[in-house]
């Protein structure tokens, strides 16, 4: 009996676990030295690197003449500011500091978040300050207060002649918002009758030039009633509809009376801030005025940018908004705005602002060449956002703004809780790409006569002294763009981290 011998299968010999690597040498080797092929592609950049670096390294120690920047950095930063004036940018640069700085420490601690109310209308405020900082105001003394309400009362056939007009209807709709968003938010009859005297006030102060006759269009006259009653009215309406957006009485209690105030004050602003031809009864000159044609350099560079982001946005929301309205005037009017808009180059939207927009004024209104072309970046920035937004818009699940209106809430509560929210928060990348593209793009307003940033170092390299220095200016305005570029992406891929963009 033979017996066969079972030949059993091998099996490859065990291999030990894979020793983890850690370190920049493990990096290195995993990610440029990984195989002969990726080894000599990085040797080879690696030299070119170098070469060019010592070459730049060596040009900008030897060659470079610096000066060009250290001597004129008054002139590169405000421009043809007055020099007397510089503290005035000097204070708003240091404000925008601070606020940055205090919102930076107040967002990063949860401790500190009944701060972030106050820092909210800190900035929301923070534009007016820098405004009244770098234009300049005149403040109404007691003595012009006095004199300039008793033409309103006693002598309103001097009111044309010295171009008031128009403030007493302005003054008119601002006090009825205020008391009729009051009369809509308090309880008790008592604080309703008290909301309505300031708004009798001011329409007692209007009557004595209702019936004088102003020139209205075509030339054609038209009694001061009809502004007067349409200020009163739009005011009354729109105070009533922000009314019922905000919450139970309870709460407005506590800023009420603060609203009121600055109310006051800008309505005292309006009636009494307009020269009569006497020093002695003239607004006081508190901050000496600084026109916007002066402003220049990097401050100029930063204004244009910062205002056409900060204005953009709102209306950009308002044109996706009205694209996607069910009302076929809103919608064609939006789409014919950005489709025309975004159809032209931005350089011709600065020339038409610079050089056509003054064909359709009236004789006697000039706006400053600053203002025209915050406007026409305002408006090309808005156009590109709309879509931008408008794509987010379609994102947002139609079932989540069904479920909302199941639920009662009002076709604005619905935009403005349920789907601008998510809207805006999926396309952040986009809308912060756009900013980023405008803030470069102020370099276009060189062209149309502008002394921005490069308008500046354009101006200094035809100094006797520094005929040639073309390659330091240049390289000094790329890495200021490249700074502040990449400072907002930054803040833009924080963003995105903290809302969970992608993630969720």
């Amino acid at each position: 009996m033979t017996t066969e011998s079972v030949e059993l299968p091998r099996y490859p010999a065990m291999e030990k676990p894979p020793v983890p690597e850690a370190g920049a040498w493990a990096w290195l080797r995993r990610n440029l030295f990984s195989s002969p092929a990726n080894t000599a592609v990085t040797l080879v950049i690696a030299a070119v690197s170098s070469l060019l670096g010592w070459q730049f390294l060596r040009w900008s120690v030897d060659v470079a003449r610096w000066g060009v920047i250290t001597s004129n950095l008054r002139v590169i930063l405000w421009g043809r500011f007055p020099a007397e004036e510089v503290w005035r940018p000097q204070a708003a640069t240091a404000l925008l500091g601070l606020l940055t700085g205090l919102t930076w420490i107040i967002w990063r601690r949860p401790g500190r978040s009944r701060l972030r109310r106050p820092m909210l209308i800190a900035w929301l405020a923070s534009p007016v300050v820098l405004a009244l900082l770098l234009r300049g105001f005149e403040a109404p003394t007691p003595r012009t207060i006095v004199n300039n309400i008793g033409y309103y009362l006693f002598r309103p056939d001097l009111l044309p002649i010295l171009g008031a007009t128009w403030r007493g209807p302005l003054a008119l709709l601002l006090v009825a918002t205020i008391a009729a968003l009051t009369w809509a938010s308090v309880s008790g009859r008592a604080r309703k009758a008290l909301a309505l005297l300031p708004f009798a006030v001011l329409l007692g102060l209007n009557l004595p030039v209702a019936f004088r006759a102003i020139p209205g269009p075509a030339g054609l006259p038209i009694p001061m009633v009809v502004p007067i009653l349409v200020a009163a009215l739009a005011g009354w309406w729109g105070g009533r509809f922000l009314g019922r957006l905000v919450a139970g009485p309870g709460r407005e209690r506590r800023w009420m009376v603060w609203l009121w105030l600055a109310t006051g004050i800008v309505a005292l602003y309006i009636l009494t801030s307009f020269d009569v031809g006497r020093p002695e009864i003239d607004p006081a000159q508190v901050l000496s005025e600084v026109q916007p044609s002066l402003w220049s350099g990097i401050l100029l560079t930063m204004v244009l940018s910062i205002l056409s982001i900060l204005l953009s946005f709102p209306l950009g929301v308002a044109l996706a908004l009205g694209r996607t309205s069910r009302l076929p005037v809103i919608r064609y009017a939006c789409v014919g705005v950005i489709e025309i808009v975004r159809g032209v180059p931005l350089i011709a939207i600065l020339f038409m602002a610079q050089v056509m927009l003054p064909m359709f004024l009236p004789l006697d209104l000039t706006i400053d060449r600053v203002l025209r072309a915050i406007a026409g970046m305002t408006i090309f920035t808005a156009a590109y956002l709309a879509e931008i937004v408008r794509g987010g818009v379609q994102a947002v699940p139609r079932e989540q703004l069904q479920a909302a209106r199941a639920l009662g809430l009002s076709e604005f509560l619905v935009t403005l809780l349920v789907l601008l929210p998510q809207a805006l928060r999926a396309v952040i990348p986009a809308i912060l790409g756009q900013f980023v593209s405008i803030f470069k793009d102020t370099s276009l307003v060189s062209i149309v006569g502008l002394l921005d940033l490069l308008g500046i170092l354009a101006s200094i390299t035809k100094q006797r002294e520094y005929l040639g220095t073309v390659r330091e200016v240049y390289l000094f305005a790329a890495i200021f763009y490249f700074v502040v570029s990449y400072g907002m992406s930054a803040a833009s891929r924080r963003l995105e981290a903290r809302l969970g963009v992608g993630t969720r």
